[in-house]
């Protein structure tokens, strides 16, 4: 999932980028994702592996900021890939994504996770606050029965990220908990930002901004 996280990620900076998708899973995953961030994306998933590459390819190549994507097995990728050293089989190899054996869990992604995994590897990616934040860290404060759980913390900076989902809204007793999370947190001395699921998904990239806003704000500078 982080994986398919960042060839997102780089994709929105402009970078061409076909996503590979091996195993029997590669097309359920690729559109369970697409789905749960409400995104447009093209899939090339033809029996010409061959066309579908160079479909893909050109697509990306000439329409950057585009969701694109091939699913494929790995026997049929082994077919195409040997023996070849031109572009094609570098943007392949940049975007492979090879899927473990099937789950017998319901659903490939949980929407909280997935989003999770949406902005961490945006912030890995961005200097100002790579290697800064941590997945599901926990406090020493207790909230409720468990200790506190921030969804994305950096201790050195005193910033927690929480991520919403939609039923964070609709339901009002997750609602006024999140608001008493919000209170346990910065007693705590935490700038708290908050982002919607979708989007974290969707682009991420606001977020980022808002993050940076707070470092600066951590810093001292303006």
């Amino acid at each position: 999932m982080r994986r398919l996280a960042r060839d997102q990620w780089v994709r929105l900076h402009g970078t061409p980028r076909v996503t590979v998708l091996v195993g029997s899973r590669a097309r359920s995953v690729y559109l369970e994702w697409l789905e749960l961030g409400q995104l447009d994306g093209h899939l090339h998933d033809g029996p010409d592996l061959d066309r579908s590459v160079r479909e893909a390819c050109a697509r990306a190549s000439e329409h950057p900021h585009d969701l694109v994507a091939i699913t494929t097995t790995r026997p049929e990728l082994d077919a195409w890939r040997t023996g070849r050293t031109d572009r094609l089989a570098a943007m392949v190899d940049e975007g492979l994504l090879e899927l473990a054996a099937p789950s017998t869990n319901a659903g490939t992604f949980d929407a909280r996770s997935a989003a999770e995994a949406a902005l961490y590897e945006a912030l890995q990616a961005t200097p100002a606050t790579a290697d800064r934040f941590a997945l599901n860290e926990s406090l020493s404060v207790r909230f409720g029965p468990l200790a506190c759980e921030v969804d994305l913390l950096s201790r050195g900076d005193g910033i927690a990220i929480e991520i919403d989902g939609y039923h964070h809204f609709s339901d009002p007793d997750r609602y006024r908990r999140d608001r008493r999370k919000d209170l346990v947190l910065q007693t705590q001395g935490l700038i708290v930002i908050r982002v919607l699921a979708e989007d974290a998904l969707a682009d991420p990239r606001q977020a980022i901004q808002h993050v940076c806003q707070a470092l600066a704000y951590r810093r001292g500078t303006p």
